[in-house]
């Protein structure tokens, strides 16, 4: 039972115990002169009533303690309006052309989106991008194809979960375009072996898979979220990034002769994330952009989002270094900030430490869905689901 019907029903209950017995008292005083005694039955019931207000007041902050993700969904539902939550979802493969990829790459992603009426119209959208453990599972190892047709987990719950809630949402598949599909355990080609070449190369599949999404008919493209994870958080952090195009050309100038792969520019009209949510990713760029905070350098070399961008993060995560300054060194934030106030504009940049949380809070309890919201870790990720959803909300 949720806790508005039993906070109803607490108070109905109380309120038909008391004007019971006001009725019941009535009756008596008409019969027989007002039976005292009948007074005195009706005030303890009135304590009755007071304390099973209390007992309601009770039960609300105590699951509000225990506030679970059930709940921060029932929240954000009705945060994002009446009529954005979707009856059916559908799952589409899909295959983003090299038309669109300033590399000339093919990219296959995955389409989640709700079934909704053309009466609908145009609707917001999230691209989501996944991390070093790649979009899909391990295939069989039989056939040309290295992965299964199948998403990890945690990318169908949160494309399930954002469509669900009325969002078209593309996922980009950046390692099987290449041929494989966990950076942790495959052979990687050798244009893409290193981490600068990844980081390069997946700003290509970013802006190709942005270009997709605004051609759909059902997108609006002025409403476009990116949400990713470890190295596809990083990349949330770059899709905003105000100098995107000067850092492909600074570093094709300064780096590209050490590494195995193309650096084009970036095709005219790219569209732009109107926000980003940025789950525990490795602020550092692997070198892709400088991170000297030094007066002296160049202002174009630093780091400023051209929209909200807000990073979730775990105290004891590593890659939380170049990411905050109450933590570590956190050279993009510093960046940010003097970026801000060279250009006299806001400061868009937003990190929130989970204290005791650790690398893919996200996905604790994959293995073991009761274990999902325990400890730190399971904390972490009920407090991030519900800041990401009110982001969702009051950004996009």
């Amino acid at each position: 039972m949720d806790l508005a019907n039993v906070m109803a029903k607490t108070m109905m209950c109380a309120a038909v115990l008391v004007v019971g017995c006001v009725d019941e008292s009535d009756a008596l005083e008409a019969a027989n002169q007002a039976d005292m005694a009948l007074i005195d039955d009706a005030a303890d019931v009135a304590d009755v009533a007071d304390v099973a207000d209390d007992a309601a007041l009770d039960l609300v902050d105590d699951e509000r303690e225990h506030e679970n993700e059930e709940q921060v969904l029932d929240l954000a539902a009705g945060e994002l309006g009446p009529g954005t939550a979707a009856a059916e979802i559908e799952t589409l493969d899909v295959i983003i052309p090299p038309a669109l990829h300033s590399q000339g790459i093919e990219l296959p992603a995955k389409l989640v989106r709700p079934k909704l009426s053309s009466a609908s119209g145009k609707r917001p959208a999230m691209l989501v991008l996944h991390g070093s453990g790649g979009l899909l599972k391990d295939g069989s190892g039989k056939g040309k194809q290295p992965c299964s047709s199948e998403m990890e987990s945690q990318y169908q719950e949160w494309a399930d979960r954002l469509a669900g809630l009325g969002y078209t949402v593309l996922l980009p598949s950046s390692y099987s375009a290449r041929g494989f599909c966990d950076k942790h355990k495959d052979d990687m080609p050798k244009h893409f072996d290193d981490k600068p070449e990844q980081i390069i190369s997946r700003i290509y599949d970013t802006d190709a898979a942005s270009r997709y999404l605004c051609e759909l008919k059902e997108v609006d493209c002025e409403r476009m979220g990116v949400l990713g994870f470890s190295q596809g958080g990083t990349m949330v952090m770059l899709a905003l990034h105000w100098q995107v195009e000067h850092a492909i050309s600074y570093f094709r100038k300064t780096k590209a002769k050490d590494f195995d792969i193309e650096i084009p520019d970036l095709k005219p009209g790219r569209p732009e994330f109107k926000m980003g949510i940025a789950y525990y990713p490795g602020c550092g760029f692997d070198g892709a952009v400088p991170t000297s905070t030094s007066k002296s350098s160049a202002i174009e070399n630093k780091y400023s989002p051209t929209g909200p961008l807000t990073i979730l993060h775990g105290s004891k995560d590593s890659l939380l270094k170049q990411c905050s300054t109450e933590h570590a060194t956190g050279a993009r934030q510093i960046q940010s900030k003097q970026v801000a106030e060279k250009l006299g504009i806001e400061d868009l940049y937003e990190i929130t430490v989970y204290k005791g949380a650790s690398h893919s809070f996200d996905s604790s309890g994959s293995k073991n869905p009761a274990d999902a919201n325990k400890g730190a870790d399971g904390a972490a990720r009920v407090a991030a689901l519900k800041v990401t959803l009110h982001k969702l909300a009051t950004q996009l």
